[in-house]
């Protein structure tokens, strides 16, 4: 069974909305199988939400391990969204929709925001230009939007949005 999953951040990217919002159909969580206390469940939702670098999330992941054993795959994407998230925030993602196989990023509303000036909206230019099929910038509803095809999963989503940050690192 597939659950909804929202999450909301602080962003760090001074382009991007107060938040960043990942809605997907895939299943991410902690399972009651591997944490049976809701409240101790509550905890650790409420402490991956607060979480800012890879550093600490590496550090909350030894943490969990060591307490409650080897990582569920759940538990896997739920830590590779907020990774995701992350790469959201770089881009000037406000939402990002993870569902059937299409990844759907929505920018800034404001499109005369100077981000779209910016190195890392023109990053996101450059990897629609090398891989127009996988990568579309189009318009729907007033705000600019991209697209990624072929995303099966949060880690796929990740990887390709790392292409895209990528592609600005190497300017």
């Amino acid at each position: 069974m597939h659950k909804k999953a929202v999450m909301r951040s602080p962003a760090d990217h001074a382009a991007t909305r107060a938040t960043t919002i990942i809605e997907t159909d895939l299943t991410m969580l902690i399972p009651n199988s591997y944490v049976s206390e809701t409240a101790e469940r509550l905890a650790l939702y409420r402490r991956l939400v607060d979480i800012k670098d890879e550093a600490e999330l590496q550090r909350f992941t030894a943490e969990i391990t060591d307490r409650f054993g080897p990582i569920p795959q759940q538990v896997t994407e739920l830590m590779e969204a907020i990774r995701l998230r992350w790469l959201g925030q770089q881009m000037g993602l406000e939402k990002m929709v993870l569902k059937k196989g299409t990844l759907i990023g929505t920018f800034i509303a404001d499109q005369k925001h100077g981000f779209f000036e910016s190195d890392a909206f023109n990053a996101v230019l450059r990897a629609v230009q090398a891989q127009p099929r996988r990568f579309k910038v189009y318009e729907k509803a007033g705000t600019l939007r991209i697209s990624v095809q072929d995303v099966k999963n949060v880690h796929a989503a990740k990887e390709a949005m790392e292409r895209v940050v990528g592609v600005r690192e190497k300017v």
